[in-house]
């Protein structure tokens, strides 16, 4: 049986690492950032390294995906596991507050340098954008599919494709992100005000009338 007090251990020290890479990876970009490099500055030994992130993507992807679940400020994670709506308010409500935490976790300073970093190295290392896509796009599309379902079970809505709906709640929320974050230039993501996001989630609700 496993040492019950190993499991805390272990999170704080993937934490260790995880902001140790993610200091390297914001001031010298992904390429520049050595293994060795990764280890001198999280204060672990290259086995431990190992042990957590096999490689430099998947501790990249693990640094987005963490700053996505961070981006609310202290509040709960980027979930809706054990969501089930049983009214059309209920439904908004938790689309509503879906919407916030993703557009909260997008719009994160270091997450958007990081996109533009992964942006940049995708070409050179295909296997990046694959564990990007996996860590942070196809899993909040699986949110909001779960939570679809759940209401398409309580007979909430009606018959609809959850893939198809899915990506046309998010895609609306990235262009936000896209214009008003990745495409600023230097400055600093200007996000828009609550009402724009309640304007996104009523279209979204009609057109799942």
């Amino acid at each position: 049986m496993a040492d019950p007090e190993l499991m805390p251990r272990a999170r704080a020290k993937k934490e260790q690492i995880r902001t140790g890479a993610q200091r390297l990876f914001l001031d010298k970009g992904f390429a520049a950032t050595s293994t060795d490099a990764i280890v001198a500055e999280a204060r672990v030994s290259k086995q431990t390294l190992y042990a957590y992130y096999p490689s430099k993507e998947e501790l990249l992807a693990d640094v987005l995906e963490h700053l996505i679940e961070d981006g609310s400020r202290g509040g709960p994670p980027l979930t809706v596991e054990g969501a089930s709506p049983d009214s059309r308010d209920e439904l908004r409500r938790a689309l509503d507050a879906l919407a916030r935490k993703l557009i909260s976790g997008l719009m994160d300073p270091d997450y958007v340098a990081l996109v533009r970093v992964v942006i940049a190295e995708t070409r050179r290392l295909p296997r990046l954008g694959r564990l990007f896509r996996s860590a942070v796009p196809e899993r909040v599309l699986g949110h909001v599919a779960a939570l679809l379902e759940a209401a398409r079970e309580a007979g909430v809505i009606g018959p609809v494709d959850t893939d198809a709906a899915s990506r046309a709640f998010v895609g609306p929320l990235l262009t936000y992100v896209l214009l008003d974050g990745l495409f600023v230039g230097d400055g600093p993501p200007r996000p828009r005000g609550p009402e724009r996001i309640e304007a996104a989630v009523d279209l979204f609700m009609r057109s799942i009338d």
